[in-house]
């Protein structure tokens, strides 16, 4: 019989729930909210919809495996050159192909809990070690704990700016400090997935890249307000030294020639990006309201969703179950450790009233 390693024997499967559409039918549902996956509601640029169809016609070959077209849009938005950057198929595949570039056996990683659950994920997956510290005050990492935390094994560090699913963000003068006291031989991870969403949420919030410090490896998603999560890219910007090592160890033609040509029309269209973020900010502030007058505690957020604290599990769940009778599709935080907890994401017009109306209801 064949072994199967221990550290793979003790990860849990993924298992998707009901399929969307079952739930709408058994339910019987006849409006519904899908605001559960921290997506982009709007949807993609026209312009990627074009770029789809017309790169469809290439589908005989393989992409491009360096992605050269899209890394030096990248590359020409961020001030840096190509070897800046690299490509892959979204966040999560960048994750593993961290782990697998810079962590020896013995190395930990070191973080926070309840963040981004792939995170436990891959480091249990490559089989590393990863120490997580709890959240500090207000549902955000303790920069000045996690510093004094590092021993003689901390090879890296993980830090999601803005943190999934609590919202909370470092600010620029804390990921300075941070930066100033974490050894140089340290890796520092940033996971700005939502950095689109905070940057237009908050003038305190730091672009991790601006700094082009020698440890720091800063992470970004097509997956949140470029509307094409469908298409599982992302992008890592960070020294080149860095980057050529992650670039070895990436799937050869990933991401799909598909996925370059439509994460390329994403980011060259920004007046797309600029009304998803108004969208989203003006929908932060009516969920506010509704919250605050439905006597719900809630954590002020820089992503595209909020978190409530409903104080126990058994609240957390109940509350996560009406909102699905009434149509709104919400997250239940159990996997991310923070049981008492739900995580709400905006939508569009339509699925953001839903939502308000069913807090009244």
């Amino acid at each position: 019989m064949v072994h199967i390693p221990q550290h793979i024997q003790d990860l849990n499967s993924y298992k998707p729930g009901k399929p969307i559409a079952e739930i709408i039918a058994d339910l019987q549902l006849k409006e519904w909210a899908i605001l559960w996956n921290n997506e982009n509601n709007l949807g993609p640029s026209p312009k990627v919809i074009e770029a789809i169809e017309k790169e469809s016609k290439n589908l005989k070959v393989y992409p491009d495996p360096a992605s050269v077209a899209l890394r030096k849009s990248i590359a020409k938005a961020h001030n840096c050159d190509i070897e800046n950057v690299v490509v892959d198929n979204g966040s999560e595949s960048l994750l593993d192909n961290v782990f697998r570039s810079f962590l020896n056996a013995d190395d930990e990683l070191l973080t926070c809990e309840g963040t981004f659950v792939a995170l436990y994920i891959w480091a249990k997956a490559n089989n590393k070690k990863l120490r997580k510290l709890p959240l500090g005050r207000g549902y955000r990492f303790d920069v000045k704990r996690i510093v004094e935390s590092i021993n003689p094994e901390t090879k890296a560090i993980y830090i999601a700016n803005p943190n999934n699913p609590t919202g909370t963000i470092i600010t620029n003068d804390e990921l300075d400090e941070m930066i100033q006291l974490v050894p140089k031989d340290v890796l520092i991870i940033i996971d700005e997935a939502y950095y689109s969403y905070a940057h237009s949420l908050s003038d305190d919030y730091p672009d991790s890249f601006e700094l082009r410090q020698p440890n720091v490896i800063t992470l970004r998603t097509f997956s949140k307000a470029y509307g094409i999560a469908g298409m599982r890219i992302g992008f890592a910007l960070g020294p080149a030294p860095l980057i050529e090592a992650m670039a070895k160890v990436k799937m050869t033609f990933a991401p799909s020639n598909i996925a370059q040509a439509a994460a390329l029309a994403a980011f060259e269209d920004q007046e797309h990006i600029k009304s998803a973020l108004e969208l989203n900010k003006k929908a932060l502030t009516d969920f506010y309201l509704a919250l605050h007058e439905a006597e719900l505690d809630y954590i002020p957020s820089y992503g595209n969703f909020v978190m409530v604290d409903l104080k126990t599990e058994e609240a957390a769940k109940q509350f996560t179950d009406d909102m699905l009778n009434k149509g709104v599709f919400i997250r239940h935080l159990k996997a991310f450790g923070l049981t008492h907890c739900v995580r709400i994401s905006t939508g569009t017009e339509e699925e953001n009233g839903l939502f308000i109306k069913s807090l009244d209801s």
